[in-house]
């Protein structure tokens, strides 16, 4: 279901390829920022920063990888959109879904607060506006950002819907399968391009292949939350 519907919305696959454009221009910054710091510690020897070094290199991955994540954040709320709008029958547009995320910014800034928010930390970051982790529903927290950008105002109305969804089977296993397929093909793309030349360009492709099939899983499971939290009320009235 979620790979027809991520097909079935042209705009939803022009909201993949720009975001796989944009997690890639960052992640190859992150590669080599990552291997210049990874190089600095090697060459440094394991005196460096009193032999916590290795360690430098974990958190550079760490903040490489949060940064991945939040320039991927619109882009999943975007393709939510196009999703969502096909699956209810109207359709969307490349510029109609860019402009539900950005009248959503801060509403989705908002729910990423909330989901990052956690113990002490939740009494600094949050205020009133915010919702709290204990206001979602068990396995209802994928379908606020569908209800944020498809027919909410505000998040507490967006989390008020996403509660009301049925949560179902199927999610871990499309995404699995779609993960499997990105290994597979990365590792086979490596392998061949290994075995016919053995300069840097198999891993680059290898990357290549990895970062693009994640981005696609990414996209699919976007198509997914937002189908289902669709297709679980037929006759709700989108707010755009």
């Amino acid at each position: 279901m979620a790979v027809r519907a991520l097909f079935r919305s042209p705009a939803a696959v022009v909201w993949t390829l720009l975001g796989a454009l944009a997690v890639g221009v960052v992640f190859a910054a992150g590669w080599q920022a990552l291997a210049a710091v990874r190089q600095t510690v090697i060459g440094a020897g394991p005196g460096f920063l009193v032999g916590f070094g290795e360690l430098l290199t974990v958190a550079v991955a760490i903040v490489v990888v949060a940064v991945l994540a939040l320039v991927w954040y619109p882009f999943s709320a975007a393709i939510a959109y196009a999703v969502g709008r096909t699956e209810y029958g109207g359709g969307a547009s490349v510029s109609a879904a860019g402009t539900a995320v950005y009248e959503r910014r801060w509403s989705l800034y908002r729910w990423l607060k909330t989901r990052f928010a956690v113990g002490d930390l939740a009494d600094r970051l949050l205020d009133e506006d915010d919702v709290a982790q204990n206001e979602v529903g068990l396995g209802c927290a994928p379908f606020v950002v569908p209800a944020l950008v498809l027919d909410s105002g505000t998040l507490p109305e967006a989390v008020g819907r996403a509660n009301r969804v049925t949560p179902t089977g199927g999610r871990e296993r499309v995404a699995v399968a779609s993960l499997g397929l990105t290994a597979v093909l990365a590792v086979g793309t490596f392998g061949g391009g290994a075995a016919i030349d053995g300069t840097t360009w198999p891993l680059v492709a290898a990357l290549a292949v990895g970062v693009f099939g994640c981005v696609v899983t990414a996209a699919i499971d976007s198509a997914w939350r937002a189908a289902t939290y669709v297709d679980d009320d037929g006759d709700r009235e989108f707010y755009r």
